[in-house]
């Protein structure tokens, strides 16, 4: 983290708060890397989701309108401030937005026009799935998403495209631009960009498997309430002194149990699955622009913020693809 005197920090923070673009760059590659790195270290975070902490704090101004109220009074270190105050607030604000949204059953009746439930809401997403014929137009997409590129800022573009160097190749000038930044060879940026794409395409094959494993843990899940709704219904039909009726309560708690199983295994699965990121890793970045990991951080923030929408379309196009 830099060491400014005390003077030139609080020009840097009044500056930044006041929203000079110049000095929040300054400040982005003064103390990026060490931002980038907090959650890592000290939540033990993995390194995909601290990239999207990165973002938040920078988003909205947040970092700023914090650290605006610093005042280095009685020895009072920066370092110490903007770890056990704002960011450690700012991570655990974070986490709260993370939370899952309430989920509810396939199985949930549906009522008509006329209040009677003839359909459940697995019918009605059934019906409302489009078929083949309106899917999305994905060589349409890519033509229109190719046409933004070429309009977009070549820095940016470049960035974007190592952003995304699973989904796109770089010109021969684009390499060279990397191999004078970094001061290697053609040959050793090839191979660096090679391996860099072999592990975000293994990463790949692994979010597919988890989404598998959450399309067959969701089937369990719908089987197992519409078993537990049937015996339910049953269990009615029975005496309580009845054997018939025991049995039937000795299944309906198997159930709950395999269901409350089949929840948590869908919650561990669904964790898996936000922690990854099939973007290229900022320090895979940084290695290939010979840049330090503060300056990345920085310059992919700005460019996200920018072009906010770029990155939905990219993602919206790989799903696309893989469809």
């Amino acid at each position: 983290m830099a060491v400014l005197e005390t003077s030139d920090l609080k020009q840097l923070l009044h500056a930044c708060a006041q929203g000079d673009a110049d000095n929040r760059i300054t400040f982005q590659n003064a103390f990026g890397e060490s931002i980038y790195n907090y959650p890592i270290k000290t939540f033990r975070l993995s390194v995909d989701k601290a990239a999207d902490f990165y973002i938040y704090v920078f988003e909205d101004d947040r970092i700023f309108r914090r650290v605006r109220r610093f005042e280095a009074h009685n020895g009072a270190q920066f370092k110490t401030y903007l770890n056990y105050y704002v960011l450690r607030d700012l991570f655990l604000e974070w986490q709260r937005t993370l939370k899952e949204p309430e989920t509810i059953s396939l199985a949930t009746p549906i009522s008509d026009d006329s209040g009677e439930s003839g359909k459940t809401l697995e019918d009605l997403l059934a019906d409302l799935t489009p078929n083949a014929a309106d899917s999305l137009d994905g060589a349409g997409d890519a033509a229109e998403f190719k046409a933004f590129m070429e309009k977009l800022d070549p820095e940016k573009a470049f960035l974007l495209k190592l952003l995304h160097l699973g989904d796109f190749d770089l010109s021969p000038q684009e390499i060279r631009v990397l191999c004078k930044k970094s001061g290697r060879s053609y040959r050793e940026i090839i191979t660096d960009i090679e391996e860099t794409r072999n592990r975000l395409s293994k990463k790949d094959e692994q979010l597919a498997t988890l989404h598998a494993q959450l399309e067959s843990i969701y089937g369990w899940i719908l089987l197992y309430q519409k078993e537990l709704g049937k015996i339910s219904e049953r269990l009615n039909s029975f005496a309580e002194a009845s054997p018939h009726f025991a049995e039937n309560r000795r299944q309906i708690e198997q159930l709950k149990r395999k269901l409350g199983w089949r929840y948590r295994q869908r919650d561990q699965t669904l964790e898996k699955v936000r922690q990854f990121r099939v973007t290229t890793p900022y320090k895979d970045i940084a290695r290939l622009l010979n840049a330090p990991m503060g300056t990345v951080c920085s310059l992919i923030a700005r460019t996200r913020e920018e072009i906010s929408g770029v990155i939905t379309k990219v993602d919206v196009l790989r799903e696309a693809a893989a469809i």
